[in-house]
């Protein structure tokens, strides 16, 4: 298994637009929304589909791919947030 990669979500990041009153901004923005609505939905189903799994499934679940939903969605939040502060929202 792989390694989750934290260089992804930098250079995600580092693709933004440098200004918050870029045209891009907003869209930015709703990307963000959608992204964090569909990877919530996700981590509710992982958790549902868990609820019924084997012990060891359910650990396992836990340990990875709910722990790293979860962090990438504060992540992904947290740039929501940026870009809602920022101004790129009120335009």
């Amino acid at each position: 298994m792989g390694e989750h990669d934290p260089q992804a979500v930098q250079e995600l990041f580092a693709a933004e637009p440098v200004e918050s009153t870029s045209p891009d901004a907003a869209r930015w923005m709703q990307l963000y929304e959608e992204l964090v609505a569909m990877m919530e939905r996700q981590l509710e189903e992982t958790r549902a589909f868990a609820t019924s799994a084997p012990d060891a499934m359910r650990q396992y679940l836990s340990r990875e791919n709910i722990a790293i939903l979860e962090e990438e969605i504060e992540a992904f939040k947290s740039r929501l947030a940026y870009w809602t502060t920022s101004g790129a929202g009120q335009q």
